[in-house]
């Protein structure tokens, strides 16, 4: 449901933020109001996003709260998108977005994944260039070369990296591991994982990895691409990978078949949280899933290396996987000032290390203050310091037409395990799509 209310008072604007809050937390409705010439005679800032769990509102009000300090007498209108029955920000975004810069009313600034995820606003002519933030506050320098590369397009910046979660890791039951005397430090190969696997099966687990509905397994076979090499996953995300006989796919494939051997029977049906919640009973052991996974663990009162513990994907210990959150600047907003003081706090060290704390994700900068991250944060900085092979996760480094077609192929496979089939499909595909790949990744 969307409603465009207009000629509205400020008290009637900022009444109807809140009711937008309310709505969206009872019904998961979306209502956005575009008080257009009321909103450009006031002090206000106003930008959309989707984040609305708990962890995640307090992780937004964190930034907020650093740009009010700066500017006090601006009015912050933090509007959460979310649509519940469409199933997710993502999508109800742009569908808000691109009328509203078409009806010159544009929000100052909203929340969008890097890569491919701001591409279609690109694409649509909605964005305007951010070339003056990176220069202003020194962000190449700051930022590692893929992140540059995930926020541009024909050679200009256009997006404002707010945060890096980890994509390659892998979640388990550190108690678990314990008493059955299992060592992470030796689950380096596949081969070795699966022998921990085996043993935790004659010991009485009998799933030892816990695995969520569709994206969930496309997220845990996308990483198994990246363990062929990084070579490999450069060809998956440039549309390279064109033929149903590449050794490297099916070796990924038959990688994936044994893993799923593993995995609860009921995947399909559960969500990527109870996945993980299982892990944090012990009805599990492994669990490949982002870092937005620790504050699962967290909100369980776990702590970590004594509790749970991580440790990267077989193959992967020195690569890391990115997923991107940014900030977009479309054409025709309200408050250019505002919006040029946002993004600004965005992209500052002191923005980035009250958002991300919180988050569960660590700073895109490489200057950021460690002190102010948990142990698991601090792990993965360091590990984003020193690592020199980074790749986009398929959400923000591969059109979002594959992204869909992989996940029908993924559950597909989950159900039949036939390789030669699912290897024709997704390869058949990306040779029909190839025109879609405007974006050349280059990883190595």
């Amino acid at each position: 449901m969307i409603k465009l209310k207009k000629n509205k008072s400020k008290k009637q604007v900022l009444t109807a933020v809140i009711m937008i809050i309310v709505v969206i937390a009872v019904i998961g409705g979306i209502i956005v109001d575009n008080s257009t010439k009321t909103k450009e005679r006031m002090n206000i800032l106003e930008f959309y996003h989707w984040w609305t769990s708990p962890g995640e509102q307090a992780s937004i009000n964190a930034l907020v709260n650093v740009f009010v300090d700066n500017y006090p007498n601006t009015t912050v209108l933090p509007t959460p998108i979310i649509s519940r029955s469409s199933g997710g920000g993502g999508d109800a975004m742009f569908n808000i977005v691109k009328p509203m810069v078409f009806d010159r009313e544009a929000p100052d600034a909203f929340q969008m994944h890097a890569g491919y995820g701001a591409k279609l606003y690109f694409d649509a002519q909605l964005l305007q260039s951010v070339d003056n933030i990176w220069e202003s506050e020194g962000l190449e320098k700051v930022a590692p070369r893929v992140v540059q590369a995930m926020c541009q397009f024909e050679g200009h910046y256009y997006s404002v990296p707010v945060n890096v979660h980890r994509t390659n890791v892998i979640w388990y039951n550190k108690k678990l591991l314990d008493k059955n005397n299992i060592d992470i430090s030796n689950l380096i190969t596949w081969d070795e994982f699966f022998n921990a696997c085996d043993k935790l099966k004659k010991a009485g687990v009998q799933y030892p990895i816990q695995m969520g509905a569709t994206w969930t397994a496309q997220h845990a076979f996308d990483q198994i691409i990246a363990s062929i090499g990084i070579e490999f996953y450069e060809d998956w995300v440039n549309g390279k990978v064109t033929s149903s006989d590449d050794p490297r796919l099916l070796e990924a494939f038959n990688i994936f078949k044994k893993y799923l051997s593993y995995v609860n029977p009921d995947h399909a049906s559960i969500s990527w949280d109870k996945a993980t919640e299982r892990i944090i009973l012990g009805e599990g052991a492994f669990n490949i899933m982002g870092d937005w996974a620790n504050g699962e663990f967290k909100a369980a009162g776990k702590e970590y290396n004594k509790d749970y513990g991580t440790f990267p994907v077989p193959e992967t210990r020195k690569m890391y996987g990115l997923v991107i959150d940014a900030f977009q600047r479309p054409k025709y907003i309200q408050h250019p000032i505002n919006s040029e003081k946002w993004l600004k706090v965005v992209a500052s060290k002191e923005g980035q290390d009250a958002f991300n704390p919180l988050k569960g994700s660590i700073s895109t900068r490489i200057d950021t203050n460690i002190s102010k991250y948990d142990f698991y944060q601090q792990s993965a900085i360091l590990d984003f310091l020193i690592i020199k092979k980074m790749f986009p996760a398929v959400s923000n480094g591969m059109p979002k037409e594959f992204e869909q077609k992989e996940q029908e192929v993924i559950a597909e496979f989950a159900k039949d395990l036939d390789i030669d089939k699912a290897a024709k499909e997704i390869t058949d595909y990306t040779k029909r799509t190839s025109a879609d790949y405007t974006i050349i990744w280059d990883l190595s």
